[in-house]
């Protein structure tokens, strides 16, 4: 237990110098790309719009990385919860219809549940806790796979079950998939991240007071099942308009999955 917790603080202060690190380097990579930008529409230079959108791709993929390094080097409790009542079937529907168009070689299906999934929740957060699993899903799902979202709720309930056709997960990573430890080894390996996505993923739904459960038959599938407290309809006066669906969020979130063409007009 002593060596864990060792363990556990040595990765989170290497986690914040490594957050300090991106943050530089995003901000290099972000002034760079934006006088790219101006060259390659004034030239209408082919190899210049690639070239761009290829910098792009790395400069979503560390953004990506520090947002969920953010998430995990937050002490445990420290999390500033922003709550407003949420539709999750409204919230998972927009965000599949977005996703399809990103993606269109994966076929991505969200069943709302008939009846309404409302809780009481940090929105951006929730959002990034479903995207999270929406890319794991998605990147080990092979074109002409399928992604399905389902919602069901009880009167205690909302819960969001994500299932895939994909390749699974390996065995010998099913005990460790909540471990905020930085799979270093993985970053070599194109569109593989950083291996945090689903430790973020559980954190999030703990700190809401909900679970996070994935099961997985490698070589056939995964399925991840979050479930969230319900809120009754009758608080439905805090809702607000869903602010879901953003372009630049999608590209950001699915920057492991989503290959460099996406990083240029018509979805920048």
């Amino acid at each position: 237990m002593a060596k864990e917790r060792d363990l556990s603080g040595l990765n989170r202060r290497f986690s914040e110098y490594l957050l300090h690190t991106l943050a530089s380097s995003i901000a290099a990579s972000e002034l760079l790309s934006s006088r790219l930008e101006k060259l390659a529409l004034k030239e209408k230079d082919p190899d210049a719009i690639k070239y761009l959108a290829i910098l792009r791709h790395s400069q979503f993929q560390s953004l990506r990385l520090a947002e969920n390094l953010q998430e995990l080097t937050e002490e445990d409790g420290g999390t500033v919860l922003r709550r407003a009542a949420v539709d999750l079937n409204e919230l998972c529907c927009r965000l599949a219809d977005s996703i399809r168009v990103l993606l269109p070689d994966i076929e991505i299906v969200c069943r709302p549940s008939p009846e309404a999934c409302i809780t009481s929740c940090d929105e951006d957060r929730i959002e990034r806790l479903i995207l999270n699993l929406l890319s794991n899903s998605l990147l080990h799902t092979p074109s002409g796979g399928s992604v399905l979202i389902r919602l069901q709720s009880t009167e205690e309930t909302v819960q969001v079950v994500i299932s895939d056709n994909g390749s699974g997960i390996p065995r010998e990573r099913m005990d460790t998939l909540f471990s905020d430890y930085l799979r270093i080894g993985e970053f070599s390996e194109p569109h593989r991240g950083a291996g945090i996505g689903l430790a973020v993923a559980d954190r999030i739904a703990r700190a809401h007071g909900g679970s996070l459960v994935i099961t997985s038959d490698e070589g056939h599938g995964t399925k991840a099942v979050f479930s969230l407290p319900r809120v009754s309809t009758l608080e439905l006066h805090s809702y607000r308009e869903p602010r879901y669906g953003r372009m630049r969020t999608l590209l950001i979130a699915l920057s492991d999955v989503l290959d460099s063409d996406k990083y240029q007009p018509p979805f920048l």
